[in-house]
């Protein structure tokens, strides 16, 4: 019998191997490069966003496996929402990796970060991309392309 832990390094591991939504959009009209200095890591969020709605959304970078597979997790959550469903999705993945389990139904494959708050470096890799689809959101609500 597999437990918990084998479990969400399994899929850690696939999301980091085989990420979802990797490489550059062909039409995208905001991008955010965030890198973290503590690891290394380095994510390009591309995001097509029309009508207040994330239309496409996609990732490249270059890290620890935790940040690799955190931003793929996100792209698989958050394509095809409007704006405020992503906010609220950003903000209950923010709860999760400090430990509070509330929101975590809707996190999907993400819910593999739930005890990250124990390693305090790590919450940094896994918050990347997420902090990267943040800024991105922020500018195309206040009207900006």
């Amino acid at each position: 019998m597999i437990d918990v832990r084998q479990l969400y390094q399994r899929i850690i591991l696939e999301h980091a191997h085989h990420p979802h939504h990797f490489g550059i959009l062909d039409d995208y009209n905001y991008q955010q490069v965030l890198h973290n200095p503590d690891c290394g890591d380095t994510i390009v969020v591309f995001a097509q966003i029309n009508d207040q709605i994330l239309q496409q959304v996609s990732f490249k970078g270059e890290g620890c496996i935790i940040s690799q597979a955190s931003a793929s997790m996100m792209t698989d959550i958050v394509i095809a929402q409007d704006l405020a469903a992503i906010h609220q999705s950003i903000s209950d993945f923010q709860q999760l990796i400090m430990g509070k389990l509330s929101a975590s139904k809707k996190l999907g494959d993400a819910i593999v970060f739930s005890n990250l708050q124990q390693f305090p470096t790590r919450v940094r890799c896994a918050a990347l991309a997420w902090h990267a689809l943040q800024a991105i959101i922020e500018e195309a609500q206040h009207g900006k392309v």
